[in-house]
């Protein structure tokens, strides 16, 4: 399965709304500026940075059990994915250098322990840099630490909320399985129907090409990935072959239709935005401040309440 965790979509979430936000510095209000440094580099911390690799945060560090690393211009997960399943170990990457310090003490803006839990204390807790921790693993902060990041204007993102992501995609798995369906099979081919009579896109073209008329030539050509270096040699306007590209991604290929993947990319992504909007409302209703995790345990109480109340079992 892909999608292990959504820590990247949940770590987003937070960061794009609430008055709570004041609180925290300009480059960690912005969440694209930002500087991030991992506990773990397995499952969640993999694809918690791989996530926010997308999203324009920068990841400047990742420690392991055997070591750590560290780069300030940025260290590309991918590359460092393929070096761990070369070497078997973090250590020694080309593109960054070793790192001495304690690594949940580092100076960077998002922490996120992905490795074990009570990792941030009572004791560590008031000489941690970052101003926003992402719980990537199970219960990495004690109570006592937790007190100290609100005085100290600390957003904790609780892993009740955060790495919630792997349990969402298993209901959507649940659900497939108990329809006997995949997720898209009944609307695929009357959604990508519906997009070409819409645009007007012809049947005759192959799905992996699009159609484009060239300058002044009237020329049609099918262009494909493959064939833009031909193009490209052939009417000397790379800025044409671009437009070309832009064409096929962005244009074309969604009419295809969605994909399982898309989907449960979508859904994942609805479903988390919508828990963090819901934790920001509670929070500022409440007055709560930074203080989500509390935000997201009264979430899940009126959840509860809600539901049995309509069932007439509660009384008022």
């Amino acid at each position: 399965m892909t999608l292990l965790t959504g820590v990247g979509w949940e770590c987003k979430g937070p960061l794009q709304e609430g008055p709570e936000l004041a609180l925290l510095p300009a480059e960690a209000q912005s969440g694209e500026t930002c500087s991030h440094f991992s506990q773990g580099f397995g499952n969640v911390g993999l694809h918690s940075i791989r996530y926010l690799h997308r999203f324009g945060a920068k990841c400047v560090g990742i420690g392991e059990i055997d070591g750590a690393i560290y780069n300030s211009e940025g260290i590309d997960p991918k590359q460092l994915e393929e070096y761990k399943l070369q070497h078997g170990t973090i250590v020694g990457f080309p593109g960054a250098k070793p790192y001495e310090g304690n690594i949940l003490e580092a100076d960077c803006h998002i922490l996120i322990p992905a490795a074990g839990e009570k990792q941030l204390t009572r004791v560590n807790a008031p000489k941690i840099k970052a101003k926003i921790i992402a719980e990537g693993a199970n219960g990495p902060t004690t109570p006592d630490a937790d007190k100290i990041f609100l005085e100290n204007n600390v957003m904790v993102i609780p892993d009740m909320y955060l790495n919630a992501g792997g349990v969402t995609v298993s209901y959507f798995e649940c659900l497939k399985n108990l329809n006997h369906v995949s997720s898209g099979r009944l609307t695929f081919k009357y959604e990508r129907d519906s997009n070409y009579h819409l645009l007007k896109i012809d049947d005759k073209f192959p799905s992996q090409v699009a159609r484009a008329k060239l300058g002044s030539k009237k020329e049609k050509y099918f262009c494909s990935y493959e064939k833009v270096q031909i193009l490209n040699d052939r009417i000397m306007q790379p800025s044409l072959c671009l437009l070309l590209l832009i064409t096929i991604h962005f244009l074309y290929l969604p009419l295809q239709g969605a994909s399982e993947k898309d989907i449960v990319h979508s859904g994942l992504a609805y479903t988390m935005e919508r828990s963090a909007r819901q934790i920001m409302r509670t929070a500022s209703k409440y007055n709560l401040g930074l203080d989500l995790r509390t935000a997201a345990y009264v979430n899940a109480i009126e959840k509860v309440f809600k539901v049995y109340n309509e069932a007439g079992l509660t009384f008022t």
